[in-house]
């Protein structure tokens, strides 16, 4: 069988991680071989994306560590695809234009189609992408107990991202789902979309 990318999106605190594991398992269960990955990777060049948060490099420079970073996972995500698994990513390029979309405002006109233009070296196309869509406040109130804060997750700003994300998610291979149900309820319902979409039912 051939393999399948598949790719979770949504502003901070939206589940994205919870619902990845949720889908990563359930495929499991049902006979599929499933790499779950993430961006930033946990590599050195995803660590150096983290980094950047902290020392504020600015948007620009952000932006190409995102995409060197993206580079390398893109070739690996590639390798697993054409071994046959389904590979369920936690963020990809989605993020970068909505994150670096709201960043780059003011500096880079038309920010969105310029980072499209700019990623297209180093992305693969996923098969599927999920969007869990909650509002800004919610997330916000899901994050506040985490002990290591961006100085990005702002309501404002947030709200610029999930405006992206909203222009973004009218591709054909994107879904949008309500994120903000129970998680088991929200994976439902990503399972559903991933069956309707890919076919991927119990084997």
């Amino acid at each position: 069988m051939r393999g399948r990318f598949i790719t979770l999106e949504g502003i901070d605190g939206a589940g994205k991680t919870t619902i990845a594991h949720r889908i990563e398992a359930e495929l499991r269960r049902r006979g599929y071989r499933v790499v779950l990955t993430t961006e930033p990777t946990r590599t050195w060049l995803g660590e150096a994306v983290k980094r950047s948060y902290d020392d504020d490099v600015g948007p620009l420079a952000e932006t190409f560590l995102f995409l060197a970073d993206r580079a390398r996972h893109t070739e690996v995500i590639r390798t697993w695809v054409a071994a046959g698994s389904i590979v369920v990513s936690d963020r990809y390029a989605d993020s970068t234009y909505a994150y670096q979309g709201a960043r780059l405002k003011g500096i880079v006109p038309d920010p969105i189609p310029w980072l499209r233009a700019l990623s297209r070296p180093v992305v693969l196309e996923p098969d599927l992408t999920i969007l869990l869509e909650i509002s800004v406040r919610l997330g916000l109130r899901r994050i506040a107990g985490r002990k290591r804060k961006i100085r990005f997750e702002k309501e404002r700003f947030l709200t610029e991202v999930a405006a992206n994300y909203r222009r973004i998610a009218r591709g054909r291979r994107h879904a949008t789902i309500d994120g903000s149900g129970p998680a088991a309820t929200v994976a439902r319902d990503a399972l559903a979309v991933i069956e309707r979409r890919l076919g991927l039912r119990r084997r």
